[in-house]
Order: structure tokens, then sequence, then C-alpha cells
């Protein structure tokens, strides 16, 4: 996300709520004309804002970027990370093995789990858990479940700071096919069941976040696209 001046920030504000304005009355912390004039200039180059003989507007880029923003404050609220964890099983004879990642960079360098991914700007929960398998693991699916959505909060014990808010789809992926690749984020092995609950360095939901996967039955989601005339 681009970070934006305080300055550029209010004048999106007044762009919500006062659309086709004048420069005169975008201008409501009375700078220089020349010192007004720059941010307007980079909100425009950045394809924030538009301009129309003399008057200014929010693009379609603009409103979706603004839409975002804390109103009181002028700032685009902080929100949860959404993303899948990907539980991919798969079965050889009589035995089910958990694809496992060792996590190779920081945070939580050196601990072990399953695959996640956020779901990035337009894409759908399945699009983003076969895009995140092939990218982290080298393999694809086909038979993908989507079981659950889980909201974690993760505080430090020693100060009580919220670290992590984070969103979670679980989706369980089936006899996953192709060559198994490491990637800079991680190392990734199969593993079977027993060899996974002795894991010593797992992450702190990993069991839970597997007895989900493992539930009967998937989630009701619903995903639509919308065609619409104006935004």
């Amino acid at each position: 996300m681009t970070d934006l001046h305080n300055i550029q920030m209010l004048i999106l504000r007044e762009l919500l709520f006062t659309p086709n304005s004048r420069f005169s009355d975008l201008n409501i912390q009375g700078l220089s004309s020349d010192h007004f004039s720059y941010h307007i200039k980079t909100l425009i180059e950045q394809e924030y804002v538009q301009k129309d003989s003399s008057r200014y507007s929010l693009t379609v880029k603009g409103k979706e970027f603004a839409n975002r923003m804390d109103t009181d404050e002028a700032s685009i609220e902080k929100q949860p990370k959404v993303a899948v964890m990907i539980v991919a099983t798969k079965t050889e004879g009589k035995k089910k093995y958990l694809l496992i990642q060792e996590r190779t960079k920081e945070p939580y360098f050196g601990y072990s789990g399953f695959i996640t991914g956020k779901i990035r700007y337009g894409e759908k929960v399945i699009e983003t858990a076969k895009r995140e398998l092939k990218e982290e693991s080298g393999l694809e699916c086909e038979n993908i479940h989507i079981k659950r959505l889980v909201h974690d909060h993760v505080v430090l014990k020693d100060t009580g700071e919220l670290v992590e808010d984070k969103m979670f789809y679980i989706v369980h992926m089936i006899n996953p096919t192709g060559e198994l690749i490491n990637t800079p984020n991680g190392k990734n092995i199969w593993i079977t069941e027993s060899q996974f609950k002795k894991l010593k360095k797992k992450y702190y939901n990993e069991e839970n976040m597997y007895e989900i996967s493992q539930m009967k039955g998937d989630m009701d989601l619903v995903e639509s696209t919308y065609i619409i005339e104006e935004f």
C-alpha cells in the first residue's frame, strides 16, 4: 500500500464527502498555493485524483483506497490479515501424510506448521489456496475443501502486546500432485500424523487447525462477482 502524506490523506477525505471540489475548497489547511499544488499533483500522478476543468474528484482507484479510511483520523484503518491455511494431506497405503513447512524467515523462524498465504486483492479463496500451494511447495491440487474461518489474536505473554490479528480460511487439499520443492520461505516435508504430534517447535495453533481441517462437511461460503454501473 502506498504511504501518503497527511495532507494528501486529508484531500482524499474531503473528496469522499465533497466530490467535484475546487482547488480552494480542498485547501482546508491553508497551505501556500505551491505547497498545496504539489500534493494535488502527487495524487493525480498516482491516479487517486482526477481533474476535470477546474474541479477535482476521486478516481475509481482513489475511491477504493479512500473507502478504507478512518475518516475521523484521516488514516487507512489497520485491519486483520486475511489468509488461507493449507492443510495438505496424502494417503499412501494405510498411512496418511501431512505436508509441513519449516519456516526460514522471521517471524517464527524455525517453527513448523502448515503453509499459509495472504489472500490477494481480487482473489477468491480457492484461487489463493491453489496459488500458494504451487508457489510454496511446487504442488497442485484439485480436491479442495474449505472447512472453517478462524479468527486469531496473538498476544505476547510478557507484555500483553497484540502482535497479530489474522483470519484464516482453513483449506484441506487432498492428494496434491507434483514434485515437492523448497523455497526461500520454508523447507517442506511430508510427515505422518504421529510425527506431526511429536514436532517440538510447532506454531501455537497447529494441532487445533489440523483437527478443524479433518471435520466432516465444508463451510458454507458464498463468493460472488457483480457488474455495476457506478462506484
